[in-house]
């Protein structure tokens, strides 16, 4: 099942005493999360347990959410910290050529003059675009922009880039 999950958020921390959690969505907008009425909890992210939504709001910029079930503080407590998810499926079809950052994670890198970079190890946002942190013999930080990627072979699990490796 956990690579039917695709990692949404993480809880932060209670809200209240009466059950209220507080959420970091890792969507890019912070309301995104809430759209989803089921949600799976995990403190290891191999063991997901389903949660309804009962009912969530944008505070700031944190996601107040109250779980159905969780109503008061040690309920809030069992869950802080652990990561938020949803299935696969329930994501929207994306045009060709888009991706999910969770798609992308763990791809190998190379460049076209045969360069092993190393594999992507997670996706960061820097504001004017989103940017690959790849771990190989040494930490690569390349931009994910059309100039940069060649292309993406999910099936072959790399990427290919218009990089050298010594910028």
């Amino acid at each position: 099942m956990e690579d039917d999950v695709v990692i949404m958020g993480k809880i932060v921390g209670p809200h209240g005493i009466k059950g209220w959690l507080k959420v970091h969505p890792f969507t890019e907008e912070i309301g995104t999360l809430s759209n989803y009425p089921q949600w799976l909890i995990s403190k290891d992210e191999k063991h997901w347990v389903g949660h309804k939504v009962e009912t969530a709001t944008v505070k700031d910029k944190t996601l107040l959410v109250k779980l159905v079930g969780i109503d008061d503080r040690n309920g809030s407590d069992s869950v802080n910290k652990n990561m938020v998810g949803i299935l696969k499926e329930e994501l929207p079809k994306l045009d060709a050529d888009t991706y999910y950052w969770s798609d992308l994670i763990g791809l190998d890198v190379q460049n076209e003059a045969g360069y092993y970079f190393g594999s992507i190890q997670t996706m960061m946002e820097t504001g004017s675009n989103d940017v690959m942190v790849i771990k190989g013999e040494r930490e690569f930080l390349i931009p994910y922009l059309p100039d940069v990627i060649i292309k993406v072979d999910l099936e072959a699990k790399k990427v290919l880039v218009d990089w050298d490796e010594n910028y």
